[in-house]
């Protein structure tokens, strides 16, 4: 029988109760700048890489005109911050393309977590609210109390008050199967309008998740690309109406994470 998804581990690596910080492409691709970052900024190591048959059909196109296949991708960094905590990083350029997908690859990665002695894990995405905001906040949700005490503690923290939405993907499976297993775990959601890449969205979580794990990164590359971002926005906006307007997607269907 053929193998739907495959974990190779390329390095092997021996890690003290590590925890997970996952961001996977989502709303405002906000968890994926974050991980990325945290994986450029602190040199971490690759030591394994996901393929799956439930990523969509497709690979991508590099700058130098070569193809790249649909992925996830494991990091580690060995004493990270003042806590010396050893982190398992998930990136990747895809996340399952249904709901047999993104269930079937949800179990695997924690099961792979768990092999691993993970003792928590943060999932990072983003909140899309449709709309443009002058400050970020960050909605949390957590699969214990504990760890929802914990982060209501941070400033810009908070959890969303309205009643219903969800959370799509590996950012609320992985809490799921992480309770499953009695890993405690926490999502992390910073607020964005969901239209583009958000770097002040990711900056928001990153700022909590230096009050959380006592760590830093530098912070300059990604004021840069806000204010890049900010730039463009207000270009847009100036531009005069187009004939034909699209149709535009209700905040209510933006408000989850990817």
């Amino acid at each position: 029988m053929v193998e739907k998804n495959k974990i190779t581990q390329t390095e092997e690596i021996k890690l003290e109760n590590p925890i997970v910080l996952e961001g996977l492409p989502g709303i405002g691709f906000v968890g994926k700048f974050v991980v990325d970052q945290i994986i450029k900024q602190l040199d971490a190591t690759k030591f394994a890489e996901l393929k799956s048959d439930y990523f969509p059909p497709q690979v991508t196109m590099k700058e130098n005109g070569l193809i790249e296949h649909m992925k996830n991708e494991f990091f580690y960094i060995k004493d990270l911050g003042e806590n010396n905590q050893d982190v398992i990083l998930l990136t990747g350029n895809s996340q399952g393309s249904d709901f047999e997908g993104q269930t079937a690859i949800s179990q695997v990665l924690m099961d792979y977590f768990e092999d691993l002695g993970a003792t928590k894990i943060y999932t990072l995405g983003g909140l899309g609210t449709g709309e443009f905001v002058d400050k970020n906040r960050v909605f949390v949700a957590a699969n214990n109390e504990e760890m929802i005490k914990e982060v209501l503690e941070i400033e810009n923290t908070e959890i969303r008050k309205e009643d219903g939405g969800a959370i799509i993907g590996a950012s609320g499976l992985l809490l799921y199967y992480a309770e499953e297993k009695d890993i405690p775990g926490l999502c992390l959601m910073g607020e964005t309008p969901g239209f583009y890449i958000d770097a002040s969205a990711a900056k928001a979580v990153l700022l909590v998740l230096f009050e959380l794990l006592n760590f830093e990164i530098d912070l300059s590359e990604i004021e840069e690309q806000i204010e890049e971002t900010q730039k463009r926005i207000a270009a847009t906006q100036k531009l005069p109406p187009m004939g034909m307007e699209q149709p535009v997607q209700s905040p209510d269907d933006l408000r989850y994470i990817g």
